[in-house]
């Protein structure tokens, strides 16, 4: 039978291949490598970038963040694996020289420069600005929820927490009780095991204890246990999760992220300002266009931002008057100059009072019921109409979802595709790492590999190296 046969594994060569000849000139590893090599190290404020005269000499920070950023981009996340990688891995035999660094030394770098790391994928939209690149004047925002290191089952809201303690403590009078009997007994094998057991039962009542008096100090509705930044979240289809919100800022001509941050919140309805602010900053852009879902809708945070030069557009998440077939709020004719609302009938609603929480004028008339147009309007002998304190800024971002459907499918083209690949592709779906700015850390090297890749595959690998 014919078949290829490869070479015998003792054949020598005269001229044996170099590393360098089993990477080809396009492939990612070498972007990489390129790309890191331009970092300033000590700038970006990576730990052992300057090293003493005496003493065992460190890893360079610089190849450990290549190692990280080439698992990152092939769903080798582990740095036990990322340890093995070193030892058989043409393409990280090249990229780190043949180094191998222990996997305790991989993980402390990682746990230690969470800042620098953020620090360094932040360089890369730079370059990207800098070399025109990327045009910026466009950005959806969104947020996904990721699962923290820490498990489900040790989170707590107020109730549960005191369901343990009260359980806790009948197990803890039971072992008193039984102490108590084997004393009297006078059986030293019995009381020596009450007493092991009834010492962890107290280590454990003493923990809880701690986490409720924190609840109370702080006002919380709920605690974990092991990892204290993470709360829980509702995540879609995922149901309840302990995790953290990942706030992401996609600009629409490459898919680049070009911002992202790590919160703690379950709802979006806070971060438009911070982000949309964040990325003006970072794109140094004095006007900027954001698109973002209904979640984001706030409209405090609205205003705030037209002010700053940035033109939302954000579905109004306002509330309908849904019981039977009456007039909606904008059938009502509002006079800005008295300060009031005139009904379909040509009634005057006027101002009552107001809602601090919500941030909502009230606005009512009575007589309804003599009103000709009342089993249209309401039931009831007086009809009510909210305004929101920022109402001019809802209606304004309202108008240009109107004028604009296209931008809201374009948002969900743009800004959801670099979540389905940090979570599918790369399999960034639950963090390794304990801890807030161990989720940070993480994010920022996933957000680092993507966004290499994903330039990569706009351009090159051989035109970004020769940018770069």
């Amino acid at each position: 039978m014919r078949h290829k046969k490869g070479d015998s594994r003792q054949q020598s060569t005269l001229f044996p291949e170099s590393l360098d000849e089993f990477v080809s000139e396009d492939n990612p590893v070498r972007v990489i490598d390129a790309f890191i090599e331009s970092l300033d190290m000590s700038d970006l404020g990576f730990t052992l970038a300057t090293t003493k005269d005496t003493g065992r000499k460190p890893y360079h920070p610089a190849d450990l963040l290549k190692l990280y950023t080439y698992g990152y981009l092939n769903q080798v996340r582990s740095t036990r694996r990322l340890e093995k990688e070193c030892h058989r891995n043409v393409e990280v035999l090249w990229l780190m020289k043949r180094l191998s660094p222990d996997f305790k030394t991989i993980a402390n770098f990682r746990q230690q420069n969470s800042s620098a790391i953020q620090q360094a994928c932040r360089a890369f939209i730079q370059f990207c600005r800098e070399s025109k690149l990327l045009d910026g004047r466009l950005i959806a925002i969104d947020g996904s929820k990721f699962k923290a290191a820490a498990s489900m089952s040790k989170t707590y809201n107020r109730k549960q927490l005191d369901v343990l303690q009260k359980r806790l403590n009948r197990k803890i009078n039971g072992y008193l009780n039984e102490l108590a009997k084997s004393e009297k007994n006078e059986n030293e094998d019995e009381l020596g095991s009450v007493q092991e057991a009834l010492r962890k039962l107290q280590s454990r009542q003493k923990k809880l204890d701690v986490l409720a008096r924190e609840m109370d100090e702080t006002n919380a509705t709920q605690c974990c246990e092991t990892e204290p930044e993470a709360k829980r979240m509702r995540s879609g289809r995922d149901g309840i999760v302990v995790g953290y919100n990942i706030q992401t800022a996609v600009e629409d001509e490459t898919g680049l992220i070009v911002y992202h941050d790590v919160t703690d919140e379950g709802s979006d309805n806070r971060q438009l300002e911070p982000m949309a602010k964040s990325v003006q900053a970072e794109l140094e852009k004095e006007e900027l266009i954001v698109l973002a879902d209904a979640g984001y809708s706030n409209g405090e945070q609205l205003a705030d931002c037209e002010e700053a030069g940035i033109e939302p557009v954000v579905p109004p998440n306002r509330a309908v008057n849904n019981k039977g077939d009456f007039y909606q709020k904008h059938d009502f004719q509002y006079d800005k100059d008295r300060d009031l609302y005139i009904c379909p009938a040509g009634k005057e609603l006027h101002y009552q009072t107001y809602h601090s929480k919500n941030k909502m004028k009230l606005y009512a008339r009575t007589g309804c019921q003599n009103c000709p147009l009342q089993s249209q309007c309401t039931k009831a002998d007086r009809r009510w109409i909210s305004r929101h304190f920022y109402e001019e800024a809802l209606e304004r971002t309202a108008g240009r979802v109107r004028e604009n459907p296209h931008l809201m499918r374009r948002r969900s083209a743009v800004v959801e595709r670099p979540f389905a690949h940090l979570k599918q592709i790369m399999g960034l779906r639950r963090f390794q790492c304990w801890g807030k700015e161990g989720a940070k850390a993480e994010m920022g090297l996933g957000v680092l590999a993507y966004n290499l890749n994903r330039m990569i595959n706009e351009i090159g690998a051989q035109k970004l190296i020769s940018l770069i």
